[in-house]
């Protein structure tokens, strides 16, 4: 008798990543405005899968003769995986208002449908796999841009494949240890751990491998940043919570050195993004801290500040690209009195900016708390001042960002050409999570694992601490905002940090000539065996192509018997 199909059966037939690679599909191939609806409509078809998708869910498969978890539900995966259809689907409209062409669509659908593989992983093969393809895609989606995009594309592709490679050793030297892929019992100790922490770190921007992001994420398309803000570094903070499920403190520790070290830099940005980018890296690092802290309330703090940071610091980078698409500029410098020229845009600026500054009534204040709270509990005091001066700094670079851009007479006659009407719908619709997170937390807290151990966001003693944290923020942007203005409207980092820039650059040198010399060798290959094969052409009818296809359709048809199987 066949048995009768179940509401499960019916989810896992189509799961949300694979949604995401049709909808790239038809955004090559069909007309522009069909692609986009096609692409919104697939991303937040994401959020009612996971969120109605029974805990347990999972999709398991034996293409290779053993078991592969290509998908799971969980209280890890399913706020993450949420929130991040939410965030892609908002991304993709997002692109559609700022006239991002089909292919950048395309690419970013690939780069968010596998980066949603990444969190709905069940093991550790699937989810190096999904990892490998985040930095393929992401690559590809920041390149296309070209111009001054393509040489921080070849260096995101090296920092990338760097952090691949050590996160691969130690998933090989944890499957000889335990002798599966499965998350359960956490990573294997010592090397294995050691590895994978450093792996994931590249893709977190651990202070030393984070020159990836600010180099990286202002370049593209300004839809191209907003989702590449979204995903990767957010994606790394889910596996380092797979990875130390207990928490390390050199983890703990290495948070508040990028809280730190990320919010001065970012300080001194003067162009909008740059200085949003040093930012992911600053409030990744309050995640990274609550992971390693290894308490149910330090889990419960990391996944609530993901998912809003998600979403705050996605409508930032709508902000500062809607500046860029309306004024052709992103400079502090050049910006100037927008808040009456661009109202509701400095609107969604103000919802954004209070959010990440933790200002009560914004969603930043509640998951901000916790994570401060989790480490109040569980960590040195030394740790817990890291995270507050950490709000200091994000306070004052906030007020930097809108003195400049909004508030201030513009230093010179500023062009502003009209807003899209999609435009202005985006970023109005984006800003509502981080207001409603922040005036119900419950919303939030309901939805998190772990416990968040009964803390009380609008407690008289949190409402203090964040007073105070904002006036001390802003009294230091007043004392501070002549030499800031005085801060040249040139690349920091390549002034403050040439090593790292040279390194960069070497890196991507380096592929450049390696792929040079590959292609080189290949045309001769090429050359030598076509003149020994003259003459014997239907010996030689199959060529790499015709191999490749004959290769791909044999693993299609191993993986279609091991799903019927």
């Amino acid at each position: 008798m066949t048995p009768i199909p179940t509401p499960t059966d019916a989810l896992l037939a189509v799961p949300p990543w694979a949604a995401f690679l049709l909808a790239a599909a038809v955004a090559l191939v069909a007309p522009r405005r069909v692609g986009y609806l096609v692409g919104v409509a697939a991303t937040a078809l994401t959020v009612p899968w996971v969120l109605f998708a029974p805990a347990g869910t999972a999709l398991v498969v034996s293409p290779l003769g053993f078991e592969q978890t290509l998908l799971r539900v969980d209280g890890l995966t399913r706020p993450v995986a949420a929130v991040f259809g939410l965030v892609a689907a908002l991304g993709v409209a997002y692109a559609y208002a700022t006239d991002a062409d089909a292919r950048t669509n395309a690419y970013a659908l690939a780069y968010m449908g596998v980066s949603v593989a990444a969190v709905l992983a069940g093991d550790w093969l699937t989810l190096l796999v999904a990892w490998e393809l985040m930095a393929v895609t992401a690559t590809v989606l920041v390149w296309h841009h070209g111009g001054a995009a393509v040489r921080p594309a070849f260096r995101y592709a090296v920092y990338h494949l760097v952090g691949g490679a050590l996160l691969l050793a130690a998933v090989v030297l944890h499957v000889q240890a335990t002798g599966g892929f499965g998350y359960d019992g956490g990573f294997a100790p010592g090397l294995p751990t050691a590895l994978a922490v450093l792996g994931v770190g590249v893709n977190l921007g651990f202070v030393g491998l984070h020159y990836w992001v600010p180099d990286t994420y202002p370049r593209p398309h300004v839809a191209a940043s907003v989702v590449l803000a979204g995903f990767t570094t957010k994606v790394a903070v889910y596996a380092l919570a797979r990875v130390v499920p207990d928490g390390h403190a050199l983890v703990a520790w290495m948070g508040g050195a990028m809280v730190l070290y990320a919010v001065w830099m970012a300080i001194l940005q003067t162009d909008a993004r740059r200085l949003l980018s040093y930012h992911i890296v600053s409030q990744v690092g309050y995640m990274v801290a609550a992971v390693g802290i290894g308490t149910a309330a330090g889990t419960a703090g990391a996944v609530a500040h993901l998912s809003t940071h998600v979403l705050y610091k996605g409508l930032l980078f709508m902000v500062a690209g809607a500046l860029l698409y309306r004024t052709g500029t992103g400079s502090l410098k050049r910006l100037g009195g927008l808040g009456r020229r661009m109202p509701l845009t400095f609107a969604a600026f103000l919802v954004a900016a209070l959010a990440i500054s933790g200002v009560p009534g914004f969603s930043g204040f509640v998951s901000k708390g916790l994570v401060i709270e989790a480490v109040d509990s569980a960590a040195p005091d030394l740790l817990w001042w890291a995270l507050v001066l950490g709000g200091v700094g994000t306070v004052l670079s906030f007020a930097k960002f809108g003195y400049y851009a909004f508030l201030r007479p513009a230093p010179e006659p500023l062009s502003v050409r009209p807003a899209p009407r999609a435009l202005t719908a985006v970023l109005l619709v984006a800003a509502v999570p981080s207001v409603l997170f922040g005036v119900a937390p419950g919303v939030l807290y309901g939805a998190l694992p772990g416990d968040v151990g009964g803390f009380e966001p609008y407690a008289t003693s949190e409402l203090t601490k964040a007073a105070a944290v904002t006036a001390a923020g802003l009294v230091g942007f007043a004392a501070l905002r002549g030499p800031l203005g005085r801060v040249p409207d040139v690349d920091v980092d390549r002034l403050l940090h040439p090593a790292a820039f040279g390194l960069g650059r070497g890196g991507a040198a380096l592929v450049a000539g390696t792929g040079r010399r590959l292609g080189a060798a290949l045309a001769d290959a090429t050359a030598l065996g076509a003149a020994a094969a003259r003459g014997r052409a239907d010996e030689t009818r199959f060529g790499l192509g015709t191999t490749l296809a004959v290769v791909a359709a044999a693993l299609a048809v191993a993986l279609l018997l091991g799903r019927l199987g």
